[in-house]
């Protein structure tokens, strides 16, 4: 771990705590996938086909079979590293909004996706912009932009 990741980390225990706290449950349950560490998260390439942050923890899908990754010409090893940075955008909403993360970006995003248009772009909702747009000011790699999924 780079030291430089430091606040990072004390703030996502402390500010973040209950979505970290969350994101350190799942990660148990899911001890057996393969991990890494990015950027001060803790990435893990899980089994299920969508990506999810909490806290710290970053959980995406090893394969972008889910993601219409033929439309937009991105190979699988691309859609999941713009996924990544996605979620890595979504640990820094949970740095900026500390307890309030599930109610401003958390259960509203999960209403999104049960409830979007087919054809809309999932990234299109507010919080999903802001995922994308806080990934790529952080990591200084591209992020989902209105890829369609």
């Amino acid at each position: 771990m780079n030291i430089k990741y430091l606040p990072y980390i004390i703030l996502q225990w402390t500010w973040g705590n209950i979505q970290t706290l969350a994101g350190l449950v799942m990660f148990l349950i899911s001890m057996r996938e393969k991990h890494v560490f990015y950027k001060g998260a803790i990435a893990t390439f899980w089994k299920r086909p969508y990506g999810i942050s909490l806290g710290m923890f970053v959980f995406i899908p090893p394969k972008a079979r889910f993601y219409n990754a033929d439309k937009y010409h991105f190979s699988e090893d691309e859609i999941r590293d713009r996924l990544l940075v996605h979620e890595y955008g979504h640990t820094y909403q949970s740095l900026l909004l500390g307890p309030l993360y599930f109610v401003i970006v958390g259960i509203p995003s999960v209403i999104w996706g049960m409830f979007k248009k087919p054809g809309q772009s999932y990234f299109s909702f507010y919080a999903e912009k802001w995922a994308n747009h806080l990934g790529e000011k952080f990591t200084g790699c591209k992020s989902m932009e209105m890829i369609d999924i």
